[in-house]
């Protein structure tokens, strides 16, 4: 009787995607690409931060009534920003391949990558719903109540505070955003770029930042200096920040991700 070979039907795995080293300046090359992308699409990109910019004051006047919930909430924003600069990427992305950057071709390109991207955004939600909960706690944990008045949180901001929960405070909020760093670092532009799951998405990521440890460091205090001048200028510096920021974020991609 003629023996038959048994063939296995199991799909062969995609390889992992190959992360390049980059040199600790690269960042501020990146920070250039973010500049030139602006300059060469300024209406769009404007667009985008001035979205962005509604976004936060939103947050902002949602915790007019709720004062103690106010940096809670504009962290979380702020957390969820790689994935409110998808369409930054998409245009980076449009530009890269010399096309017009067209919002409806972003969104549309957006749509077709909801699955893996809805999913990411839905990790990036629980980080964010996580912070919001914990620092509520801290706060009540400071006042004895889940409602302290605006007077007992002014106080608080003009340095009548207890440094242990002001250190736990701080503490958590720094370990949330590293891990959104770290997770989230080239991700969004890599789901759209190629539509990979999510858990791809992360551990190329990681990968990334652990194999370019210096420059990713500097490339978070970029990030954060940025973002902190922003902020300063009540975001309306963010309308120019954010954009320049997704741009470059869609090259550090480029130039990590073979």
């Amino acid at each position: 009787m003629p023996s038959q070979a048994v063939r296995s039907h199991h799909p062969t795995p995609a390889p992992a995607p190959t992360v390049s080293r980059v040199d600790i300046g690269d960042p501020l090359d990146w920070l250039a690409a973010g500049v030139r992308g602006f300059a060469e699409a300024p209406a769009a990109s404007l667009l985008y931060g001035t979205l962005f910019v509604l976004a936060c004051w939103g947050a902002l006047a949602l915790t007019w009534t709720l004062p103690w919930f106010t940096i809670a909430f504009l962290t979380g924003l702020l957390l969820l920003g790689p994935f409110l600069a998808a369409g930054l990427y998409v245009a980076a992305r449009q530009r890269e391949a010399g096309e017009p950057v067209a919002i409806r071709a972003s969104l549309t390109l957006i749509w077709e990558r909801r699955t893996n991207l809805g999913l990411f955004v839905l990790f990036l939600g629980l980080i964010a719903a996580a912070w919001v909960r914990f620092s509520a706690l801290l706060f009540a944990i400071k006042f004895n109540t889940l409602s302290p008045s605006t007077e007992r949180i002014t106080g608080l901001l003009a340095g009548h505070f207890d440094p242990v929960v002001t250190l736990f405070f701080l503490g958590i909020g720094l370990l949330l955003a590293i891990a959104v760093f770290v997770t989230s670092a080239v991700s969004i532009p890599m789901i759209l770029d190629r539509d990979v799951g999510p858990l791809t998405a992360i551990h190329t990521s990681l990968r990334a930042c652990a194999h370019n440890a210096p420059a990713m460091t500097l490339w978070a205090a970029l990030i954060v200096a940025l973002t902190g001048f922003g902020i300063l200028t009540l975001f309306i510096g963010l309308v120019v920040i954010f954009p320049v920021l997704g741009y470059a974020t869609w090259e550090s991609y480029r130039r990590m991700i073979a």
